[in-house]
């Protein structure tokens, strides 16, 4: 169904920046919504740098949210937009990076899951919470693990991310890494304690993931010589 902010809101959609500026012009509401979203959230999702940063120029509110909880912040994210997400960041020192995805999953998560190991230090030093977890208990250190994100393990753990948590699963960092045969990661996790011993919810551990994986036999040396049996 059209409303009076479709053709405003689509040309933020479409990256039509000759048309925004117009109807900006025109005299359009910047927080007009179409389509559930305002031209700021839809510009954000699409990638349209340029558009989100006229409209954070002229107003555009950074912490709105539309029916669903959502902001241009987070459909940033989601989206993997890192430029824009930085855009939203540098706009005000209150941008709310608190609020959660459907999945429970911060911008901090994310950004951790996508590997922006410096978005992530900026998260965290700004106080967003280091240890949040998703709706099945996974933490940002995990997230980064799971995608092979080496740069942002190290840098969660400088931060103080703790690398013994489990998820529901029971899925450790370190079982992951294991798992996917990530030398670099599972070294940087042992190094920092990481526990070998801990089992799953299917009876797997570090040792039995590492047997799995494509570099089974670095893996496994690692675990062993971590006391692994």
């Amino acid at each position: 169904m059209s409303s009076i902010h479709e053709p405003f809101v689509n040309a933020c959609i479409r990256g039509d920046l000759a048309t925004v500026k117009q109807r900006l012009v025109d005299g359009a509401n910047i927080e007009g919504i179409w389509r559930s979203c305002t031209g700021l959230m839809w510009a954000a999702a699409e990638g349209h740098l340029s558009i989100v940063q006229l409209l954070l120029a002229v107003g555009a509110r950074v912490n709105a949210r539309n029916e669903v909880g959502y902001t241009a912040i987070l459909y940033a994210a989601e989206a993997d937009q890192r430029d824009i997400v930085l855009a939203l960041l540098d706009k005000e020192a209150h941008t709310d990076v608190s609020i959660c995805n459907r999945y429970q999953e911060t911008i901090l998560l994310l950004m951790a899951r996508q590997g922006h190991g410096d978005i992530v230090e900026r998260l965290v030093h700004q106080g967003d919470d280091l240890h949040h977890t998703n709706k099945i208990g996974d933490t940002a250190l995990y997230l980064a693990v799971g995608n092979g994100h080496g740069p942002t393990v190290a840098s969660l753990i400088r931060l103080g991310a703790r690398v013994n948590t489990a998820n529901i699963g029971g899925w450790t960092p370190l079982m992951m890494a294991s798992a996917r045969g990530d030398i670099d990661i599972i070294e940087l996790l042992l190094a920092q304690g990481a526990d070998v011993s801990p089992q799953n919810n299917w009876g797997g551990t570090a040792l039995s993931e590492a047997k799995q994986s494509f570099r089974s036999s670095q893996a496994v040396a690692l675990l062993r010589q971590a006391g692994a049996e």
